[in-house]
């Protein structure tokens, strides 16, 4: 399938789930009404006094700011914004003493796929985060990649509109740079300060045919948010890094310092940049 004619099927997409939702907004039940209630006869009983507040056992869900409307499960889209917010979770445990080093080749994935090696989980899917892209007003360019010509590897550059990248916790309203959650395992250096060019675009994934069946590729592998070069994240990083440890010796960990606790929910903020 032809690259624009993939955007469309995917836009498409995003347009049917939005006037499906719309239309089942519509459905609405209406009630009979309530029969008149005779007085009380008797002077009503006191009120027993409040309970005392219980603590909330888990963060509470994340809110979606003004403007911004939920075209897929766990994806909204701001269009006047052009921003897309998705709802996650912190999937590693960077404080566990037994585990020190977590080392990274994502930013955000979808659940059952990288969720040991990405900052933030997700169960949205790929090519919805995709369709709410173009939604937004994007256009994808081309995903990273690694060609050999002959012995050697030749690193082709991704391509696409830039976006600022945000990781959110609506508990706390704290906001941070991806890049403030990676340290270099052999420098001790953060990303921000060893790559402060590094930054992230709309790469878009391909559409695969594999056993006469043609498929999504970030669907199957997972990469939503890149930070290695995997060639099919919807949202590459700006500079190439291979996640074949014989190619390069893996590098990049979470802060302990930085990253929340493992399950702490977030959201993740792709907007283009003004």
């Amino acid at each position: 399938m032809k690259r624009s004619a993939m955007c469309c099927a995917l836009l498409m997409t995003g347009l049917a789930m939005v006037g499906g939702c719309a239309a089942s907004r519509k459905e609405v039940r209406e009630e009979p009404p309530t029969p008149p209630v005779a007085p009380p006869t008797t002077a009503p009983t006191p009120p027993e006094p409040p309970a005392a507040p219980v603590a909330p056992t888990a963060s509470p869900p994340p809110a979606a700011r003004e403007g911004a409307k939920e075209v897929f499960p766990h994806v909204r889209v701001d269009v006047a914004e052009r921003e897309v917010e998705i709802d996650a979770f912190v999937p590693i445990d960077a404080h566990n003493e037994k585990t020190p080093r977590v080392y990274l080749e994502v930013v955000l994935c979808s659940t059952d796929t990288k969720e040991h090696e990405a900052l933030v989980a997700t169960e949205a899917k790929p090519s919805h985060v995709h369709a709410a892209l173009l939604l937004a007003g994007l256009q994808p360019g081309t995903p990273g990649a690694w060609d050999w010509e002959g012995a050697q590897i030749r690193p082709v550059p991704p391509t696409g509109p830039r976006l600022d990248v945000r990781l959110e916790r609506p508990d706390t309203g704290e906001s941070w740079s991806p890049a403030a959650w990676v340290v270099s395992a052999r420098s001790g250096k953060g990303l921000a300060e060893l790559e402060p060019e590094g930054g992230f675009m709309f790469t878009g994934s391909q559409m695969l045919t594999r056993h006469g069946v043609e498929h999504y590729r970030a669907d199957r592998e997972g990469c939503i948010v890149g930070l290695a070069t995997f060639g099919g994240e919807v949202v590459g990083y700006t500079r190439l890094h291979s996640p074949e440890s014989s190619l390069e010796e893996p590098d990049w960990m979470a802060r302990a310092d930085t990253v929340p606790a493992f399950g702490t929910k977030m959201i993740v903020r792709l907007r283009a940049p003004r």
